[in-house]
């Protein structure tokens, strides 16, 4: 009688241990061999989000651009980026390309003006 019930018990823990196997492999994720790089949300001024910052995507691939920063209350300013994600001031309300200001382009990202 007792062997019947240690059985029972190996096969109750042998059904728990594959049914949580089952859970924890139909909740993981693989990513395809081929994998895309990370989606941009969108070029240009991107609002903060979920305690993300507020950011400026650059989305050409070869060139820095001056881009206008506004911020409350604070002053704006223009800074330099160049391509991909820049994290701008917490304050930060606006962003946007600026050609007028030095003809637009610039050579190292993170120079700011007035």
């Amino acid at each position: 009688m007792k062997l019947r019930g240690t059985l029972t018990t190996a096969t109750v823990r042998l059904g728990l241990a594959a049914a949580a196997l089952a859970g924890a492999l139909a909740c993981a994720t693989v990513a395809p061999a081929t994998a895309a790089p990370e989606r941009v949300q969108g070029c240009g001024w991107n609002e903060s989000r979920g305690g993300e910052r507020a950011y400026y995507e650059h989305c050409a691939t070869n060139t820095n651009v001056w881009i206008q920063v506004k911020r409350w209350p604070r002053s704006n300013y223009h800074r330099c980026v160049g391509p991909g994600r820049t994290n701008l001031d917490f304050d930060a309300t606006g962003a946007w390309y600026d050609s007028n200001y030095r003809g637009g382009l610039c050579a190292h990202p993170g120079d700011t003006g007035p």
